[in-house]
């Protein structure tokens, strides 16, 4: 996947993404087990696939990839989103609901949960770069979200290009089952934010 880099000569290090990858420098019981969970409700959506993800700023460029899990409580109007790393242990959980966002990180000590009223905004803050929080629930299903301006155009091979939320995400045409299972969504950097290449492959039959 082709990083987004700032232009102009920089000083590049690579090392931990700010607050995640941090995360994965901590001694295993500091970090957050996936488990084994009972099914979800009826009604609720689940996703899981892999991701890999560039974030490059004006003097260093970081890398992470693993596994991810979406959960999509449309009756409660809540998202959830889990990162873990390769071998399945969650570095990071972040909730939105329309009482605000919750992101959870293993910090020295144990956990550490941030609060705020927006998911987007809360990770910047916590992580150093943004999540596609508020807008992935729509995105991973082909549409824009809902109630905020947008654009979208074709692709070539057949995808399509939708432009919303400072992100540009580039949509692979449906597979045989009708679905999407692969995004690619890049945004560029906003004042003293990096930009962000994320890159989202589903499981088949992910979404329940």
């Amino acid at each position: 996947m082709r990083a987004l880099l700032p232009a102009g000569p920089r000083r590049r290090r690579r090392g931990a993404l700010p607050g995640l990858l941090l995360a994965l420098l901590l001694p295993a019981p500091l970090l957050l087990t996936s488990c084994a969970s009972l099914p979800p409700a009826a009604g609720v959506l689940t996703y899981s696939g892999k991701f890999s993800l560039v974030v490059s700023g004006s003097e260093r460029q970081d890398t992470m990839s693993g596994r991810f899990a979406l959960t999509v409580d449309p009756a409660a109007a809540s998202v959830t989103l889990d990162l873990s790393t390769p071998l399945g242990t969650t570095v990071a959980r972040i909730t939105s609901t329309p009482q605000g966002a919750q992101l959870a990180v293993p910090a020295s000590g144990g956990l550490r949960t941030e609060q705020g009223p927006d998911p987007d905004a809360l990770s910047q803050r916590v992580l150093g770069w943004s999540m596609p929080v508020s807008g992935i629930r729509d995105w991973i299903e082909g549409r824009p979200a809902p109630g905020r301006p947008y654009r979208i155009t074709a692709a070539d091979a057949g995808g399509s290009l939708l432009e919303q939320d400072g992100w540009s995400i580039r949509l692979d045409p449906r597979g045989p089952d009708g679905r999407i299972h692969r995004l690619d969504l890049n945004r560029g950097p906003v004042g003293d934010a990096p930009s962000v290449s994320l890159r989202v492959v589903l499981d088949r039959g992910a979404q329940e």
